[in-house]
């Protein structure tokens, strides 16, 4: 039986249309990168068509990249349903990874950092793990969670122009991560699972209530009304942009 490796895809690949963009999987099993021979990277189309095919990838311990050139997509529609795939070389045998992605005008960023968190609890800092300088792993592993939840209710929240309605969930999920990481590491009396709780049931309470204007066409033009995102799906008539 062939090994088992994990492919770490974070969500949904997006593809900024007009820019150069690093296309990455990390790979590992154990808590350890595997040697990789080599890899090849291929981007495929709604059609099925290779736009990419079979070229080679760099590699860098665990981690396999591909840069898609900014004028590689020039010509084609915004939209989902287009596919990444690695075949990555471990052993003499080759492992085969997908992803779905979309081609799209902008990725979105988180709308908080670090210091929106420390405004909330000013003692976070001192809590923070060994080694460890800033609640930025918190907030990224938020993000992801929240824009996965997003992007599983069919949102295709990169088109969110609204970016700063985000800030009060992704505020309170990063409280709940920090919480919960702390109520393994430092709480005798279990007040930060309470914290992580509480915070989690606010941080479900603001995803509900989400609201914000879109960018469907993704032409920066925004829809005339804001919109609830929960249970969003966004319908195109064109053949290659599908939502």
């Amino acid at each position: 039986m062939a090994t088992r490796y994990s492919a770490r895809f974070e969500g949904v690949t997006l593809i900024e249309r007009d820019a150069a963009n690093v296309i990455s999987v990390s790979i590992e099993r154990a808590n350890a990168a595997p040697t990789i021979a080599s890899a090849t990277f291929s981007l495929i189309d709604p059609n099925g068509t290779a736009v990419i095919d079979a070229q080679s990838a760099s590699v860098a311990g665990g981690v396999v990249s591909y840069t898609v050139g900014s004028t590689v997509l020039a010509d084609e529609e915004y939209g989902q349903r287009w596919l990444v795939k690695f075949a990555v070389t471990i052993g003499g045998a080759v492992y085969t990874y997908y992803n779905d992605a979309a081609v799209c005008l902008a990725r979105l960023s988180p709308p908080i950092t670090h210091s929106d968190i420390t405004a909330r609890h000013g003692d976070i800092t001192n809590l923070l793990p060994t080694g460890t300088t800033s609640t930025q792993g918190y907030i990224d592993a938020a993000w992801i969670e929240i824009t996965g939840e997003l992007y599983s209710d069919a949102v295709p929240f990169w088109t969110l122009r609204t970016v700063s309605a985000l800030r009060q969930p992704l505020i309170m999920r990063s409280l709940t991560l920090i919480f919960r990481d702390f109520s393994t590491l430092v709480d005798a009396s279990d007040k930060y699972e309470i914290l992580s709780d509480k915070y989690e049931k606010q941080a479900q309470v603001a995803m509900s209530k989400l609201r914000g204007f879109f960018d469907r066409g993704e032409a920066d033009t925004v829809d005339g009304e804001r919109k609830p995102t929960a249970g969003l799906i966004q319908l195109s008539a064109s053949r290659r942009r599908q939502y």
